[in-house]
Formats: structure tokens, sequence, C-alpha cells
């Protein structure tokens, strides 16, 4: 039942941290918090840094304001909905990262020192994170100040809107400033793959239309998409769970894919692929079928960073 402050909010990521290194992975925080009322610009980070946590609640006391976007003005309203949304087109993403977690015992969202032991500058670190394969890096200063502490390698800004493609940076490197109100900061390296889902109202909603494959470029690129019925537990033994490998080859680039399995009725049956290319291009494809085997390729254009 955490209170709500800039200052409980900062400690949240580290708790949901502790908790995974624990073998209790499956936790979030109470968004907005839990006792007394937030301010509506709080209650917008607040949302922001849940979605990229393995559980995302909204829950507060009786006796607060409920936490609901259409209660805290049309600005923090809109910003909640962003956020909420994206949390939405992470399912695929995110139920992936969770069957891996379940065959692998790999973490899905893991400390910066677990995934970069080298990196001395994020010892320690609990104000960013890896969730799966993305930086994340919330605001959770009541000025908007953004700190950001990419390890070495070339970063992608993770696009949550699909509307811009700036360069990639270099690092390792330290960014500062302020961010925009509906701004989550987060980032990906060269050679990753993000699968998001079209906007939805619920999960019963998926496929929803068709999957967009987001491609980093600059490397090659690996990513499992694990989907299974969503009600049983047969994915345990393998039924009604199909799993689709995608590959990128970043000297060809070309995506291609193979699945595996029987698709559950809620299985995607469609995808374009959206490019990012180092220097700040982006590619879109058609919409294709999605295929036991097949491939997307930018069709001749080149456009490598």
């Amino acid at each position: 039942d955490s209170g709500a402050s800039w200052e409980v909010l900062a400690l949240q990521p580290g708790y949901v941290l502790n908790w995974a290194l624990a073998g209790g992975p499956y936790v979030g925080s109470d968004v907005g918090g839990f006792a007394s009322n937030p301010t509506a610009d709080l209650l917008v980070r607040w949302y922001q840094l849940s979605v990229f946590t393995p559980i995302m609640r909204v829950h507060s006391t009786q006796v607060a304001t409920p936490h609901f976007p259409w209660l805290w003005g049309a600005q923090a309203a809109k910003d909640m909905k962003g956020a909420l949304e994206l949390r939405y087109r992470l399912i695929p993403y995110h139920y992936s990262f969770a069957h891996m977690m379940f065959e692998g015992r790999r973490l899905w969202m893991r400390p910066m020192e677990v995934a970069f032991p080298d990196a001395a500058a994020v010892a320690g670190v609990t104000s960013q994170w890896m969730d799966g394969e993305i930086l994340v890096a919330p605001v959770v200063d009541s000025n908007s100040m953004r700190k950001v502490i990419l390890p070495n390698g070339t970063w992608h800004m993770f696009d949550a809107d699909g509307n811009v493609a700036p360069p990639a940076l270099s690092g390792p490197t330290l960014l500062g400033g302020r961010a925009f109100k509906s701004e989550i900061p987060a980032f990906v390296l060269a050679g990753t793959i993000v699968p998001l889902a079209p906007v939805v109202q619920h999960t019963d909603a998926l496929p929803g239309g068709p999957l967009e494959v987001r491609v980093y470029g600059g490397a090659d690129a690996k990513f499992e998409l694990v989907e299974d019925d969503g009600h049983t537990v047969e994915y345990e033994s393998g039924v009604g769970l199909r799993r689709t490998t995608f590959l990128w080859n970043d000297a060809s680039q070309t995506l291609s894919w193979s699945c595996e399995g029987r698709p559950p009725p809620s299985a995607f049956t469609r995808l374009f692929l959206q490019f990012y290319a180092k220097h700040g291009a982006k590619f879109v494809s058609e919409v294709v079928d999605l295929t036991s085997l097949g491939s997307v390729s930018l069709g001749g254009r080149r456009l490598r960073g």
C-alpha cells in the first residue's frame, strides 16, 4: 500500500526488481499510490512506468479519487490513455517473454547490471531496467527531467507511436534534459525485434488486426513469438501453442519467419514490417499473410546507417 508521492514512485522499480531476483517475478505496484491522492502529473508518470513492469494494476483506497484517466483533466487523460494503449500493444512481446521465463527461467524484467555486467555506470541502478530487450528509464521526477544511462552499443529510441525515427545513438552515454509529458524514455539495441499488436480494448479482442514486427537495424536479430489459447494450461504440454521464429538479416535487409505448432484461435494471421535504420530512416512494408514460412524485404530500398 504505497503512498502517493514522487519519492515513492522512484522506489517502485527497485522493489519490483528485488522481488524478481528473490524468485517472485510477477509483481507490480499500485498505480498512482494506494493511500492519498496523487497529482495528475504523478499519476501519468506512474501509468507510464507500469507499462513496462510484469503487472500493471491501477488501484487505490476508497477515499482517494479513483485513478481513472477521465477524472484528471484532458491532457492527463490523453497521456494515460496512450500508456494503456502501449501496454496492450506490447501483449505479444510480453507474453512471449513470459513463456521464455517459464521455460528457460530467464528473468523478463531484470536489473541493468544483470544485462550489462561490465558496465560500471549501471551497477546498483534501479531507475532504469531491461523489460525483455527494451531499456526503460521512465521519468520519476516532478520536473519531468529524464536521466538515461546507455551502455556500450548502438541504441535506437523505442518509438511508442511509430511516428518518429531519429538517428541511433552510440553508447556509453548519459542522456538528460526535460521530457515531454507523454514521453516514456525507452531504447533498444541495434539488432532488436519487437512484435506489437494493434490497439485493442481487451485481450479477448486479439489479434485485432495485423501484427507489427518492429526491426531496429544495424545487426542481425531474432525473436520467438509464442501464442497460446490464453485460457488454459495446455501450453505446458505444447498443445494449442504456436511458436513463430522471426529472423532479421541485416545484410540482405530481409525479415523471414517460420512457424511451429497449431495456431490458437487468437493467433495473428497477418503482419507487416516496420524497419528503423541507424541513420534515422523508416520503412513500412505492405501487409502480408503470416504463413508457416515467409519473408518480407525492403524491396531494393537500402536503408542502412
